[in-house]
């Protein structure tokens, strides 16, 4: 370890980069595991290679090379990569009981903007060995960690910058957790505690978390079947555990879609596997990032960015109507028990 990053402490950390508190407490609280030396970085050349093996596009790589961050020059993001890094080895296969990975902020400019995809190269070499002791094909594999890939395309869209923001998924992709399986990303669950189980499990019963990666394909409904059945069979066969149900937490699952797209369409059959629904939230600011791949700071959102938004699909017409007329949108978590197939489909 570095002499200058050994000596800083978690208030120093805190003081300079004014990460949320209670993320820099849990980082403070991270040990060292016995197998992990530290953050070891790749060479640029690489690098390079990863990147693209991992879906990032081009001028993401050549921004990344920039952004490399050195523990003499940056010892607060060093000393919150180093202890990052450690976490995740200690909890590979784990999904976090917390959130995300907070937003580095902007001030800490490139260097801070692209911290989460160096931390994601120094610990590809140990999720790959982690996946290929549970004999993880290789092309799940690589399809998965193309999460950081998708990622930075996101982040670059929104918001003009490169870079990783605030993620909730790359936490889980790059411990193990989280798997692509043809159409939909799919997550190891953790038994609901009794005040928030849902009805569809029974106590000590786990579920799956279902994502859909935001890869530009339709959401078929023959292709959703096929990844909800591999699901039940992959968990099974890889990490020896039953989930007995899914769930999905997503602006996919707002029932006021019904009242505006067509009953054969593909987000209202998706919508339909799910039986149980709870955890309903404002997602105004998610559905327009979602569909439009724009960002709005207001509470509501401003009637000149509604005049500037797209109106070639029925999906995008019925989310400006509905704004329009004063109606909000919301995300909503999405329950099913599984059939021995893995499938619920409502026909």
């Amino acid at each position: 370890m570095n002499d200058v990053v050994s000596r800083l402490d978690v208030a120093s950390v805190r003081r300079e980069l004014r990460l949320p508190d209670p993320f820099l407490d849990g980082l403070d609280a991270v040990e060292r595991p016995a197998e992990s030396l530290g953050p070891v970085l790749p060479s640029d050349d690489l690098a390079v290679a990863l990147l693209q093996r991992l879906g990032v596009e081009p001028a993401d790589r050549i921004s990344t090379l920039a952004a490399r961050p050195d523990p003499a020059d940056h010892p607060a993001m060093w000393w919150v990569l180093e202890r990052m890094h450690h976490d995740v080895i200690a909890t590979m296969g784990i999904p976090p009981e917390w959130g995300g990975w907070p937003e580095v902020p902007v001030r800490t400019g490139p260097v801070g903007r692209h911290l989460y995809v160096w931390l994601c190269l120094s610990v590809l070499p140990h999720v790959r060995r982690y996946q290929e002791r549970l004999g993880i094909p290789e092309d799940i594999s690589w399809a998965s960690l193309a999460d950081l890939g998708q990622e930075m395309t996101k982040t670059r869209r929104l918001t003009g910058s490169p870079g990783v923001e605030a993620t909730w998924g790359l936490p889980r992709t790059f411990r193990g957790a989280s798997y692509r399986l043809g159409r939909l990303v799919f997550e190891r669950g953790r038994p609901e505690p009794e005040r928030s189980r849902p009805l569809v499990l029974q106590a000590g019963e786990t579920s799956l978390g279902t994502h859909i990666p935001a890869t530009g394909d339709r959401l078929d409904p023959e292709a959703c079947d096929e990844s909800f059945s591999t699901a039940c069979h992959f968990f099974a066969d890889h990490f020896d555990e039953h989930p007995v149900a899914f769930n999905c937490h997503s602006w996919l699952m707002d029932d006021q879609l019904t009242a505006h797209l067509p009953e054969n369409s593909n987000i209202i059959q998706f919508q339909n596997r799910f039986t149980h629904f709870n955890d309903s939230e404002a997602g105004d600011h998610e559905i327009l990032e979602h569909v439009f791949h724009r960002r709005y700071r207001e509470c509501e959102a401003p009637t000149q960015l509604l005049d500037e938004l797209p109106q070639d699909t029925r999906l995008q017409r019925a989310i400006v109507t509905h704004l329009r007329t004063g109606g909000h949108w919301c995300n909503r978590t999405g329950w099913f028990r599984a059939t021995a197939s893995g499938l619920a489909r409502q026909t």
